[in-house]
């Protein structure tokens, strides 16, 4: 190792400054949790990267500035959710494409520029105002929840709450895309409850998406009753028997 100079938990790594958790990498400066990466500056979570500079969870990714969510991607700048893309300025939601410009929700496109945003709630078309109404109603219940897809949020409680001495070669993921459920298992009750609540919501996307089933269980035969010519459950009849002889 050479010019290391005020950084904790180095290895095998040339010219870091002030950085912390850095393993396999070259020119690191203010910059946490980096793996085999060079040019890292102002970064956190960066793996497998070139010329990084304030940006975070950054995977396998060269020339990328002031973005978030990165992965496989060269040339990225003031983006977010950027995956296998080349040549993305100031556009969000881009996968497998080249030359992109000021677009929202791009994949398999080559060079593009002004593509509008459309706002949708389980996959409905609403206005910016509807958005911006379930947006906020959600988030007020989640209360600062949300999914955990890695173990980072782990390691990162078990090193006194320091992204800082937190080694990113050990994140590890703790799902996949066919089972989402244990990520999304402690979703807030009355968040879940206020999406179920939506005149736009789908059980059908929101199960595939988190993995939790809000439906109503289907009663199968002989699990019924008829009284007064309704169809009644037997386990309602007897939690309403549970209810009469315990007044």
């Amino acid at each position: 190792m050479k010019n290391v100079k005020n950084s904790k938990g180095v290895n095998w790594s040339n010219g870091v400054n002030c950085s912390k958790g850095v393993n396999e990498s070259d020119g690191v400066n203010w910059s946490d949790g980096v793996n085999w990466s060079n040019g890292v500056n102002w970064s956190d979570g960066v793996n497998w990267s070139n010329e990084v500079n304030k940006s975070k969870g950054v995977n396998k990714s060269d020339g990328v500035n002031e973005s978030n969510g990165v992965k496989w991607s060269n040339g990225v700048n003031w983006s977010d959710g950027v995956n296998r893309s080349n040549g993305v300025d100031e556009s969000n939601g881009v996968s497998w494409s080249y030359g992109v410009k000021d677009c929202y929700g791009v994949s398999k496109a080559i060079f593009l520029t002004n593509k509008p945003q459309q706002a949708t709630v389980f996959g409905k078309d609403v206005s910016d105002e509807r958005f911006e109404k379930v947006w906020e109603g959600l988030n007020s219940r989640l209360d600062g929840w949300f999914p955990k897809f890695n173990n980072a949020f782990e390691l990162y409680l078990q090193n006194g709450n320091y992204w800082a001495k937190v080694d990113a070669s050990q994140i590890k993921s703790t799902t996949n895309k066919n089972k989402p459920y244990e990520a999304w298992k402690t979703m807030p009750k009355e968040a879940i409850e206020y999406l179920k609540n939506l005149p736009e919501f789908n059980a059908d996307i929101f199960k595939e998406v988190t993995g939790i089933d809000v439906k109503p269980k289907e009663v199968t035969k002989g699990e019924e009753i008829e009284i007064d010519g309704k169809q009644v459950s037997k386990e309602t009849v007897k939690q309403a028997l549970k209810e009469y002889f315990s007044n």
